[in-house]
């Protein structure tokens, strides 16, 4: 919802039922929990850190998204 609301687009990829997957994830972030989050190949983590990521401000820039007058308030 959170990259929804922000008109990210996103792909969800199953991997708990796809070894190869699985473990594709795991070489990228270098964790094994689901769900793991990556925007443009960098690996934010789970939604604890996307979650901080956005009230931190961080997570506009790294979408590239500039905060309007109504936004920021």
């Amino acid at each position: 919802m959170l990259l929804k609301k922000r008109g990210a687009g996103f792909e969800d990829v199953l991997v708990t039922s796809n070894p190869v997957l699985r473990e594709e994830m795991q070489q990228r972030s270098g964790r094994r929990s689901v769900p793991q989050i990556f925007i443009d190949d960098r690996a934010i983590g789970g939604f604890e850190e996307l979650y901080a990521l956005d009230k931190s401000g961080e997570l506009d820039r790294i979408l590239g998204i500039h905060a309007t007058a109504d936004q920021a308030s």
